[in-house]
């Protein structure tokens, strides 16, 4: 019996995950070593430079402070730069990175044109390149975001459960961001294709803010005088959004006017639900997104494939939010460092 048990005992070796034969134990454990081994040699040291439309956006302050705390873990040499909402030097910007040579770009697309050629041309210098939420004409390795066209049916769909009942007006407004982008287009033709469903809902005002606070308070203001009886306005971003609320509120139309908005889970639209001004959030976790981008960028730096070869897409779910759901841990807390 003890030479049966001795037996045993030298051909399994178990552990946590379980008994393997000696041998397979023996070559898993290289193999984990070799990975780590490879996993440094890939990873540790290399550069990841992050271009987002601007940094001084609750959203992209969100992405960037994640990635970063991720990269540091990492061992990644990782950098910002912010263009501040200027197309114009996000182009100048890209093409001084591409003269630099970072092992990886991650590039946020004001529209599908403006940064298409740019990426394109960093791929054929050797780098790889993520696009975040908005993407250009140009498929490069990697696409990591919400995906637009369900999140325009989503929210168009709680309009139409908000207004297409008895008792409302079924007149509803939208505010679009910058109509050439990537995310505006698949939002209009994703609500678009819930609208068509429901001739009974009358689209009052369709017009775009180009992601400005100021320039959605003015438009819905003038929007809410010529249509006191509006039932609700669907914005594409709750950072101009925020100024169709106060249009609202200084319309004296707050609760009269619902407001269905999305955004990344920024701290500002937690507290517009809590206090009433925004009915309804659509929120695309924005540390998930991060966590997704340096993942997809983990893999990129690893697979040894020439830039250009990979055009994957990793998708972010998407979380419906209101004051009855929001929580803590619903919106994510940002510095302004």
């Amino acid at each position: 019996m003890r030479r049966i048990a001795g037996y045993l005992r030298a051909l399994l070796v178990c552990g946590t995950i379980g008994c393997l034969p000696a041998g397979m134990a023996a070559a898993q454990g290289n193999t984990a070593e070799q990975l780590l081994q490879q996993w440094s040699k890939d990873v540790v040291g290399k550069t990841i430079v992050y271009i987002p439309v601007t940094y001084n956006a609750p959203l992209t302050r969100i992405w960037g402070q994640r990635m970063q705390m991720i990269a540091d873990r990492l061992g990644i040499k990782f950098s910002i730069r912010d263009p501040n909402f200027d197309t114009q030097r996000e182009e100048q910007l890209l093409e001084a990175e591409i003269n630099q040579h970072p092992d990886l770009l991650i590039v946020h697309n004001p529209n599908v044109q403006v940064l298409a050629s740019a990426i394109q041309r960093a791929e054929n210098a050797g780098i790889y390149v993520v696009q975040i939420n908005m993407a250009s004409r140009y498929k490069s390795d990697a696409f990591v975001g919400v995906q637009p066209n369900e999140l325009g049916a989503k929210m168009a769909q709680a309009v139409v459960d908000a207004c297409g009942g008895p008792g409302t007006s079924r007149k509803v407004a939208l505010m679009d961001g910058e109509v050439t982008s990537a995310y505006s287009i698949g939002i209009m033709q994703g609500a678009m294709s819930v609208f068509k469903q429901h001739p009974d809902i009358q689209i009052v005002s369709n017009q775009a803010a180009n992601w400005d606070t100021k320039t959605a308070h003015d438009k819905a203001a003038t929007v809410l005088q010529a249509h006191p009886d509006l039932c609700a306005y669907m914005g594409w971003w709750s950072g101009q959004d925020s100024g169709i609320a106060q249009a609202v509120r200084q319309a004296g139309m707050l609760g009269k006017v619902k407001i269905i908005t999305t955004d990344g889970g920024e701290p500002p639209a937690c507290d517009y639900l809590k206090q009433g001004l925004f009915y309804e959030d659509f929120v695309y976790p924005a540390t998930l997104q991060a966590d997704q981008m340096m993942a997809v960028s983990e893999m990129l730096l690893q697979s040894g494939a020439k830039p250009g070869t990979f055009h994957v897409a990793v998708y972010t779910p998407i979380v419906p939010t209101t004051a009855k759901n929001v929580t803590p841990t619903s919106c994510t807390p940002v510095s302004t460092k």
